[in-house]
């Protein structure tokens, strides 16, 4: 709830200024990189290791990759005591609470950028929104079938992302499978793109799921 009430207050029109390009170091590789490609995180009252992707818990917090791999490594490696200097327990869990509260921010930017009006969703709208140069950010769902969002995709100059789900993507209009959605210039879109990159690295690729791939086309968008 902490996060979501974060991207409420911050995720309006305009966005507050942010340094997200400052640079900062991973403990696991220890190399300097973006913020926009970090996760930070600080210590609870307990000890417990908690992320703070918006980046305005209380405390001193240390950074690690955005990547799935790199929390593991940082986990298993006890990695975030040296960092903290102190007892820092970690939960086994770490990476999928992450992906879930990526996608948890990811959904609340989509619904904040609906009430701002600065989306366009469904494969006709977004396609004429594409083709008048209205759309700065376009989403494709996970699970569609690929052969729209490929031809879209063949139109569009832009960044594009395929990592939510179909579903993911209707949650934040109170609809079932949107295949196709794009975010109209502005740093909403801006916003959105940085979660949508990080979400990446902590989600598996659809093909090495077991499960089948949901049908999303659901709903006729």
């Amino acid at each position: 709830m902490m996060e979501t009430a974060t991207i409420a207050e911050t995720a309006g029109e305009p966005l507050p200024e942010r340094d997200s390009a400052g640079e900062r170091r991973c403990i696991v590789t220890r190399a300097s990189a973006p913020r926009a490609g970090l996760i930070r995180f600080v210590l609870g009252p307990d000890g417990t290791v908690v992320p703070d992707l918006a980046e305005t818990l209380p405390g001193r917090g240390v950074w690690v990759g955005a990547e799935r791999g790199t929390v593991e490594t940082a986990r298993a490696k006890n990695l975030f005591s040296r960092a903290f200097r102190a007892a820092a327990k970690a939960p086994a869990d770490l990476a999928d609470r992450i992906q879930h509260m990526l996608v948890e921010r990811c959904v609340a930017l989509i619904g904040f950028a609906r009430r701002a009006d600065r989306i366009v969703y469904g494969r006709d709208p977004v396609r004429a929104a594409v083709a008048a140069g209205q759309v700065e950010l376009l989403l494709a769902a996970a699970d569609s079938d690929g052969r729209d969002a490929a031809d879209l995709a063949a139109r569009f100059a832009g960044e594009r992302s395929t990592v939510l789900t179909a579903d993911e993507i209707g949650a934040a209009l109170g609809r079932t499978g949107i295949v196709h959605l794009g975010l109209k210039p502005g740093r909403l879109a801006e916003a959105l793109a940085r979660e949508l990159r990080r979400l990446e690295g902590f989600r598996a690729p659809p093909e090495s799921s077991s499960a089948p791939p949901a049908r999303a086309h659901r709903h006729k968008d």
